[in-house]
């Protein structure tokens, strides 16, 4: 019976061997072809069954890095399993066997018995539930160093690991220490590589994602240049900022010139209806108001909006409150605050974060710096027109003028006035011109491929200075112009209407300048600037002319500076001028003929001798007053006018509206 229980042993001990060659190779195919070490580590432990009592196993890994370890796999029929990922303190020999074989790299098993005689004396080795026996196997990898260890054991009573055993464990740890790290290798290239997808993935992402953000910030340059009307310009940049972020409700809101108003340039909204044309409200109401007042970015929640509007940041509002988040940016450009652009979302899904704030912030540099363009290009054109509408005008009042000799000053004004219009404009023909140039060199780059940052920089600049010499030199000749337009206008025309009084007299005397110019000549006002009247502009834009053109051609021909004094006062029924010159004054018998139809000094040399005769005509049959004048040689000229505040006295009052 000896030889055959030999022979039993032998198969048996055979098929153990089989057993753990197979395992061996389930673990090192495992290794080469599982991306998940999680089921890798399971395989391990099923190999390991297949030869051995394994029903409480684990691996262990060291975390070189962090000074700690994991337990990467655990099965324990006693003791819960910790989560693979929780980082545990690598303790000291004397604390653990698991330390002990780690810190040591050398095997280590043990029975109850001796674990117990070892924490004899208040001391504990290891933590949970004492096996019945214990056994451990360090994991060395190939450069020598211990990275983990390989632990089983049993809490069956009585039970004990053989010799052979322990050999095929010890055996089989070897094995599994080069398909670990094989495995762990692969987990590291395959994450490596995920990483490195998801980054080029991010990449390619914010590649596109800055030519669709560029396509955009040329798109909205485009249409500042384009011939649209503000409303289209607002419309179009909406449908290009919705490719950029949410967008479906946008509020464009703008400062008037004084900068203490907002109007609602452009407002869709998909809870609140459009608010009126041309509505304001002051700048500093609301969440927008907010933005205006900091001129800075803000993203404001639910819970920032209510914080906001206890500390009295916010108040005013208008609109729905029950938005998700709310994002606003100032629209400045050169340092001036134009406006602001907003953006809101009322869906709990679709918010903003910082980065949609910092983008919108971006693009809203850009609106403002188109915003600008548009408006100074409006402008140019819409002076462009009045100026032409102008010109035409004083062509039919220069063709007037010829016909009707009481307005023969007023032609020439005109020449003074044209004279004047043509050294802005020339400065405008020049750099358009520049400006035309400039463009046609950057044209060519462009088509050539040749276009750098620097020199499109460069352009931009060139093209900025040029707009501003044109919106400088435009606004000086539509100021000359219109001036001029209202003094024109209301010469020819008997309607009475109310003016405030002093600023009609300026833009009267501001037509005048060209007469003064390269003289040392002076004028000065006194009249209150709150005074308003109702009389006919045109009489009186007519006798100041004339009053100021007599001045100059006769009392101050032989003089280098003249001052004039024009003093107007009110009483409850009539309107006194009081006008002065310091120039040469008159005689008795010139002053005595003052009035006179065709009486002149300056026969032939360009005097009509109609000056005063029309003064005197308007001031007594158009307006219904009385003028009186008193002079002498040496002593200037002083005239005393009284009209009365009653349109009704002097001439029809024309319809309102």
């Amino acid at each position: 019976m000896q030889p055959s229980a030999t022979v039993e042993q032998m198969a048996e001990r055979l098929a153990r061997l089989e057993a753990v060659q197979a395992a061996v190779l389930d673990i090192g195919r495992s290794a080469a072809s599982l991306g998940d070490l999680g089921e890798f580590y399971r395989n391990v432990h099923a190999a390991v069954a297949r030869f051995m009592a394994a029903h409480s196993f684990y691996i262990a890994l060291l975390d070189l890095q962090r000074s700690g370890v994991r337990y990467a796999y655990r099965v324990d029929e006693k003791d819960a399993c910790p989560d693979p990922d929780t980082l545990f303190e690598l303790q000291s020999e004397d604390q653990s066997p698991t330390a002990w074989v780690i810190r040591r790299g050398e095997s280590l098993c043990f029975t109850m018995d001796e674990i117990a005689e070892r924490n004899a004396g208040n001391r504990r080795w290891g933590e949970g539930a004492p096996a019945e026996h214990w056994l451990g196997m360090p994991l060395i990898g190939h450069d020598g160093t211990t990275f983990g260890a390989l632990v089983t054991q049993s809490y069956a009573p009585g039970f004990r690991y053989s010799a052979e055993d322990i050999a095929l464990f010890q055996l089989f740890s070897g094995h599994v220490a080069d398909a670990v790290e094989r495995a762990q290798f692969a987990a590291r290239l395959e994450h490596a590589i995920n990483e490195r997808t998801r980054s080029l993935e991010i990449e390619i992402a914010e590649r596109r994602r800055g030519e669709k953000l560029q396509r955009t910030l040329y798109e909205i340059s485009a249409q500042s240049v384009r011939e649209i009307d503000l409303d289209t310009f607002y419309t179009r940049v909406h449908a290009l900022l919705g490719a950029l972020l949410y967008a479906r409700n946008l509020l464009i809101a703008l400062l008037d010139d004084t900068g203490e108003a907002v109007q609602f340039a452009y407002d869709v909204d998909e809870k609140d209806p459009s608010l009126p044309i041309g509505y304001r409200r002051p700048a500093s109401h609301g969440s927008t108001g907010f933005v205006l007042r900091t001129r800075r970015p803000q993203r404001i929640d639910q819970a920032r909006y209510r914080a906001l509007v206890t500390a009295g940041d916010i108040y005013q509002s208008m609109g729905s409150p029950d938005f998700n988040v709310w994002i606003g940016a100032p629209l400045i450009y050169q340092e001036k605050l134009l406006g602001a652009i907003i953006l809101q979302s009322y869906d709990p899904a679709i918010g903003y974060g910082e980065r949609d704030l910092e983008l919108l912030t971006f693009v809203a540099d850009h609106i403002a710096a188109a915003l600008s363009r548009k408006r100074a290009n409006d402008e140019l054109a819409t002076q462009h027109r009045e100026l032409q509408r102008t010109l035409e005008d004083l062509q039919v009042a220069q063709t007037d003028l010829m016909r009707q000799e009481k307005l023969a000053s007023l032609g020439a004004l005109v020449a003074g006035i044209a004279h004047e219009v043509n050294t802005p404009l020339g400065i405008c023909v020049t750099a358009v011109s520049h400006l035309a140039e400039e463009t046609q060199q950057a044209q060519r780059a462009f088509n050539a491929e040749t276009l750098t940052r620097d020199a499109l920089h460069e352009h931009f600049q060139a093209a900025d200075e040029v707009l501003r010499i044109l919106t400088a030199n435009t606004q000086r000749a539509s100021a000359l112009i219109r001036s001029f337009k209202q003094v024109a206008v209301d010469q020819s025309s008997d309607d009475v209407r109310e003016i405030a009084l002093a600023e009609y007299i300026e833009e009267t005397l501001k037509s005048l300048r060209p007469k003064l110019k390269g003289t040392r000549h002076t004028i000065e006002v006194q009249c209150d600037p709150l005074l308003r009247v109702r009389s006919v502009p045109g009489a009186l834009s007519q006798i100041l002319t004339n009053l100021v053109i007599n001045s100059i051609m006769h009392g101050f021909e032989h003089l280098d500076g003249g001052c004039i004094a024009i003093d107007v006062s009110c009483d409850e029924s009539f309107l006194l001028i009081d006008y002065r010159d310091d120039g040469s004054g008159m005689t008795s018998e010139t002053l005595r003929h003052l009035f006179d139809p065709f009486y002149t000094t300056k026969r032939g040399q360009g005097g009509s001798g109609l000056g005063a005769n029309i003064i005197y005509n308007l001031v007594t049959a158009k307006l219904g007053g009385s003028i009186a004048v008193d002079s002498a040689p040496g002593t200037g000229l002083h005239y005393r006018i009284m009209l009365p505040l009653e349109p009704s006295r002097f001439a029809p009052v024309a319809p309102d509206g």
